[in-house]
């Protein structure tokens, strides 16, 4: 189940059909290798927020710190379930267990501390849920077993499982939670100084008061033991939470430095789309837009690349979804239909072919060479060529057929052989001509992600 759903948060997986009802072209797993290019892994839809990020270490530093602490014992419950303290499971029930603590925190002071704001809290609705059921005195029970969850399927769905990935690509832990290895201490050794370093900041106060609160549930606790949040955990470490982790604002106050750092997004192309999100913070932008105005800051051309080949690759994508809709629009009709409507969105049989010719090398670069994505590219540059738009719509069609086959779905549509199209799902809305230019967007290539992510570090509320 655990490294299901790691694969699932972490990384795109197309075998996993998240996206089957969504993406009929398949082409996420194509555009989302072109924006880990630029972002290299450190953002993406569900990796996006500083406090998250900042959560995420902060717990796995306390996690650390526990292990490589040879006055930290277990009870003898917890050291017959466990064993031993670098333990996968073990590190599994106190992610769970702080994340849990920490979401409490923020519910028992939201309505007293102005600055905490629960939105975009993982678990928070069900959190809610159990605080209001249980009179505002939940129970934390310390387990990796569901029954510890507030989050269902938390290992992987909760902020450690969906931040694990950004913090295996710098360095602070393998994907078994491995923090010894000797190229991970230099990055401890920074987050120590993050974390540590001023006793008198927010985190640093924090961490004062959670680590021997920490190292004494460990000690004290049976496997599914509990603890009532009000009358168990003390009051100013409850403060201390809520006020280290109020909102992303609060947060980005004063982990900017540090992320910049770790990530290293405001350098090469991620930084100059940063340049321009922070230039232009009250402005929402399209994602089109940023990447046109970051494509004029000055950069190494290996990063100005990256960036020029998603301006080269996204209206091939977008065009091809467009031709999709269009072929999806009606229960019934015909490949001249489209055709026709093709036509008036100002397109016509060299359009998708004309597109193609500048992404010839696109499948053979080093970062997708092999893969989903650049096996989903070529077929669709097969397509382009198809010759007429009638033997591309058929192509078009044959080809999401094998994409939803291989996702163990039926096909939105077919094309019959005399032409006509029927669409077996429902039908998807044609766009009023003039509405989808040539040259327009569809996919976003994770820039509002990114953008979301840039807001926190400046402490702007979003």
């Amino acid at each position: 189940m655990t490294s299901f759903l790691d694969v699932y948060l972490t990384e795109y997986d197309e075998s996993l059909a998240p996206d089957s009802y969504i993406d009929p072209v398949g082409t996420l797993v194509i555009w989302s290798s072109f924006s880990r290019m630029v972002f290299r892994n450190r953002v993406n839809s569900v990796s996006n927020d500083v406090r998250n990020y900042t959560l995420n270490l902060f717990h796995h530093f306390l996690v650390r710190k526990l292990i490589e602490d040879d006055e930290a014992v277990l009870s003898p419950s917890l050291k017959r379930r466990y064993q031993d303290k670098d333990v996968l499971a073990f590190k599994h029930a106190c992610l769970i267990f702080l994340e849990n603590l920490f979401v409490y925190s923020l519910l028992r002071r939201e309505s007293s501390n102005k600055d905490v704001k629960t939105g975009g809290t993982l678990g928070i609705s069900n959190a809610r849920r159990r605080w209001e059921k249980e009179d505002g005195n939940p129970v934390l029970v310390f387990t990796h077993e569901p029954k510890g969850q507030i989050l269902v399927r938390q290992l992987g769905l909760g902020v450690s499982g969906r931040y694990k990935t950004p913090l295996i690509e710098m360095d602070f832990f393998d994907a078994s939670y491995q923090y010894n290895k000797p190229k991970f201490q230099p990055k401890w050794r920074e987050a120590e100084a993050f974390v540590t370093g001023d006793r008198k900041s927010l985190l640093g106060r924090l961490e004062a008061l959670l680590y021997p609160f920490l190292k004494r549930c460990v000690a004290e606790l049976h496997h599914v033991g509990t603890l009532r949040f009000n009358d168990d955990v003390p009051s100013k470490l409850i403060d201390a939470y809520a006020n280290a982790f109020a909102s992303s604002q609060v947060t980005g106050n004063y982990a900017r430095d540090f992320w910049l750092q770790q990530t290293e997004l405001n350098q090469g192309a991620a930084g100059a789309l940063y340049t321009v999100l922070n230039r232009n913070a009250e402005a929402d932008l399209e994602p089109k837009q940023v990447l046109e105005e970051a494509l004029g800051e000055e950069l190494a051309q290996e990063e100005k690349e990256k960036l020029e080949r998603i301006a080269r690759l996204e209206p091939f994508l977008s065009d091809f979804m467009l031709l999709f809709t269009l072929m999806a629009a009606e229960r019934n009709h015909s490949i001249d239909n489209v055709a026709k409507h093709w036509d008036e969105h100002g397109r016509d049989a060299n359009r998708l072919s004309e597109l193609a010719k500048p992404l010839s090398d696109f499948a053979h670069l080093p970062a997708i060479r092999g893969s989903q994505a650049a096996n989903r590219l070529t077929k669709l540059q097969q397509v382009a060529d198809a010759g007429d738009v009638a033997q591309q719509i058929r192509r078009l069609a044959d080809y999401h057929s094998d994409i939803m086959r291989s996702r163990g779905q039926p096909a939105w549509l077919v094309v019959s052989e005399n032409d006509k199209i029927h669409v077996n799902a429902r039908t998807m809305s044609r766009p009023v001509s003039g509405t989808w230019q040539p040259g327009d967007w569809y996919n976003q290539y994770y820039l509002p992600q990114f953008r979301s992510l840039v807001l926190g570090l400046q402490g702007v509320a979003t």
